[in-house]
């Protein structure tokens, strides 16, 4: 079966003139990847993807020389034979920047860098203490399990090497990846009690694990205090994708930084390339989310700090579980972890497994987890030999059950989506279910604080770019199915895809001046797809690929003969663009409602003024509401008919207070509010407020930004995200699966939601 997973380039980089306002269209198919830390860029993703795994290509794994002055450059390139070749070189420390400099001016080269120090995070007569099992779903002390045994499916173990004499094992580990100097083939224990978990051979008078027939690729690696002389765990992905891997267990990890700086993104890079061509050729990436909880017996720099490879783009990190379904107090608890499974708590409530020399051993902590996990992705593709890699990662992490985990613990970070359910992920994978992001008939959220902006849909959290100081989001909407959130700040535009979690961005020298709007199903010159389209002040709409943002069309909006002023781009309504017309030689001010299909403007509103704040739109298009003025004080709101523009009420914004954001909650429109200065600017929030027929009338004057949630799962149906000046932002009621106020933090811009269908009651 050719493994490689063909797809096309998500993101070219593309700059907009700043007359054109944007919109984003989005399609079904779009793909790659993407995440906070480790972002490749397309010039590495194409080398990535003309790489062809194969057992043949190169591997030749270098000696460590034993000489602390040196530094370990691993360099990832792409061969004359289209093979990724993964080699490391020993330089002194101060001649890394110029040496790496050098290998990168070389054809072929993807990335090259130090990979950072990581860590290990820790009828059958054993079976009976094997709590794990049970939880997942098998019968109680049984060999038997309720799930195909992996038979067929390869599974590499990156670790500290397997004893593949334990009994327990018998011919599970296919082949290693020998290296210099290697000695004992596990002097730790680690990997051999990891490889136990996933795969350990049933009727060999000791434990089961939970894939009993898998084979397992045994790939040791360079950890803290074992294997010092082993190889990087980039090199030994890179060898575990070459020798046909399904699915790659990773129980370790090292810290990295919330915002990394330029040397630590470049030696990043090499593990996200490493990570990229695995996912890129159908292969499944686990990895152990960190035991770096809040449990005063971590040894982290950090509670709940970043963890690689945990954190990087397309790699499902796991946090453990006790047998109670408690999260264990060990378990790091951010944004990163996508599910949980069985790691154990304490030393009587620890995971048993194989040990070196034949016996068993009880250990806790993710990275008896994540085996839990990886072995449920080998076994799904033994059973789906066909199914894309990224369907049984989805499958995992969509199908995780928050039901059986403490109701606290639902509420706060460190559960993903929920607990490890191998049979309902295995049966989406047989039902070739669409994977990516289930449809949500209730609100996406979006936020962001001083760590970066972070989307909520109302089951799981996670973070959709990093924050760049000095620089506001100032805009953000969703596809309708919330696949899709697309944003904008000062200077970038970006598009962030819920399912695979990619992040494409373009530089922007227009966003500081006007807002993008958002649209989808377009059709243009009689195709249907997904497109962005600019407009000019003339009215000229140029077309680009979503996907791409490749040029694709350049057509004329029409309007009728009088509608001779400048144009601007205001949003989408109900399928349909909405267009401000400025000045002219009749002076006046309108808005229009265009046809995208035909370029046709026929209904038009007369407003007073310019545009003073971007427009609200209920959640099914019917209603549409302006804030237009010659100024920002003394400003009018205008709610229109979103089908005939026809107008449904209208009111001047009270003095003193000018509109900052105004969405509707329900069909109620409501705005939040700063108070002037003399100058007629922003000067202090002013709380929020609500429109009663043909006046505003203040409904609170603590927040600065909230916004109206429904839908959501848990047993809460209504709630409100509501931001207070310099104080941490809070969900009234609390939502089971949403941050935590500590979480959230204080709120720096926003909250943007989707708006709601039935009004939610304030407070």
């Amino acid at each position: 079966m050719n493994r490689r997973l063909l797809l096309a380039l998500a993101a070219l980089v593309v700059v907009i003139a700043a007359a054109v306002v944007v919109i984003v269209v989005t399609r079904d198919d779009a793909g790659g990847s993407g995440g906070p830390v480790g972002a490749l860029s397309d010039e590495q993703r194409a080398l990535l993807d003309s790489a062809v795994p194969a057992a043949d290509c190169p591997d030749e794994p270098l000696a460590a020389p034993g000489d602390d002055a040196l530094v370990a450059l691993d360099v990832l390139r792409v061969d004359e034979n289209d093979c990724l070749v993964a080699t490391t070189e020993y330089v002194p420390a101060d001649e890394v920047e110029a040496r790496r400099a050098e290998l990168l001016a070389e054809d072929g080269v993807v990335a090259a860098g130090v990979v950072g120090e990581v860590a290990v995070d820790a009828e059958d007569d054993r079976r009976r203490d094997q709590w794990a099992l049970d939880r997942l779903g098998a019968d109680k002390g049984s060999p038997e399990l309720p799930w195909p045994d992996g038979d067929g499916a390869l599974l590499a173990v990156l670790d500290t090497g397997i004893d593949e004499t334990h009994p327990d094992l018998g011919d599970a580990v296919v082949e290693r990846r020998h290296y210099p100097g290697e000695g004992a083939h596990d002097p730790d224990g680690h990997g051999t009690h990891v490889a136990g978990i996933a795969a350990a051979r049933r009727d060999n008078g000791g434990i089961v694990g939970v894939a009993p027939r898998v084979s397992v690729l045994d790939v040791p690696v360079r950890l803290k205090d074992a294997n010092d002389a082993g190889p990087s765990w980039p090199t030994g992905l890179v060898w575990a994708v070459n020798h046909d891997a399904d699915a790659v267990n990773m129980s370790f990890g090292g810290p990295i930084a919330e915002s990394p700086d330029v040397e630590e993104t470049q030696d990043l890079e090499v593990e996200a390339a490493a990570v990229y061509f695995a996912v890129s050729n159908d292969v499944v990436v686990v990895s152990s989310g960190g035991n770096c909880g809040p449990s005063p017996l971590t040894g982290c720099d950090e509670h709940n700090q970043l963890q690689t490879p945990a954190a990087l783009p397309d790699v499902i990190a796991v946090g453990a579980v006790q047998e109670d379904f408690d999260l264990a107090g060990y378990s790091t608890r951010n944004e990163y972890i996508d599910l949980v499974a069985p790691g154990g708590g304490d030393l009587r409530n620890a995971v048993l497994s194989t040990w070196p020399g034949g016996g068993h051993k009880a250990i806790q902590g993710t990275s008896q987890a994540a085996p839990h996990v990886a072995a449920a992705a080998a076994l799904i593709r033994a059973a789906a030999p066909e199914a894309p890699g990224a369907a049984i990662a989805h499958a995992l992490v969509d199908t995780a059950d928050l039901d059986p985990l403490d109701e606290e613990d639902r509420l706060g970070l460190g559960v993903g989506r929920g607990f490890l359910d191998i049979a309902d992920a295995l049966e989406q994978v047989l039902d070739g279910e669409p994977p990516a992001t289930p449809t949500l008939d209730g609100t996406r959220v979006a936020y962001a604080n001083d760590t970066g902006l972070f989307a909520f849909d109302g089951a799981r959290v996670e973070r959709v770019r990093p924050a760049d100081v000095g620089t506001a989001v100032r805009w953000v909407d969703w596809a309708a199915d919330g696949s899709l959130l697309v944003g904008a700040d000062d200077g970038e535009l970006f598009s962030w895809d819920a399912g695979s979690a990619e992040l494409a961005e373009a530089p922007c020298d227009w966003c500081s001046e006007s807002r993008p709007a958002f649209l989808e199903d377009t059709e243009v010159d009689g195709e249907t797809g997904a497109f962005v389209v600019g407009m000019d002040y003339a009215g000229t709409m140029t077309w680009y690929d979503a996907a791409t943002l490749e040029e694709t069309a350049t057509t004329t909006a029409t309007f009728p003969a009088d509608a001779v002023g400048s144009k601007t781009l205001l949003g989408a309504v109900s399928g349909q663009l909405l267009v401000h017309e400025s000045g002219g030689a009749q002076a006046s001010e309108r808005v229009w409602l265009l046809d995208p299909a035909s370029g046709s403007a026929e209904l038009s509103y007369d407003v007073m003024g310019s545009p003073q704040a971007a427009i609200a739109v209920t959640a099914g298009g019917t209603r549409v509401a302006v804030t237009t003025g010659y100024g920002a004080c003394g400003a009018e709101t205008t709610v229109l008919d979103g089908a005939d523009l026809s107008e449904l009420a209208a009111a001047t914004v009270p003095d003193g207070v000018i509109v900052e954001e105004a969405f509707f909650n329900g069909e109620t429109l409501y705005a939040i509010m700063t108070e002037t200065a003399g100058t007629c600017s922003a000067f202090s929030p002013a709380g929020l407020w609500r429109l009663d027929g043909d006046q505003w009338q203040e409904v609170s004057d603590v927040p600065y930004g909230a916004r109206p949630l429904e839908g959501l799962p848990g047993g809460v149906e209504q709630s409100w995200l509501i931001a207070r000046p310099d104080q941490q932002a809070e969900f009234v009621p609390q939502v089971p699966g949403a941050p935590s106020e500590a979480d959230l933090g204080p709120i720096t811009h926003g909250p943007w939601a989707t708006p709601t269908r039935t009004e939610v009651p304030w407070g």
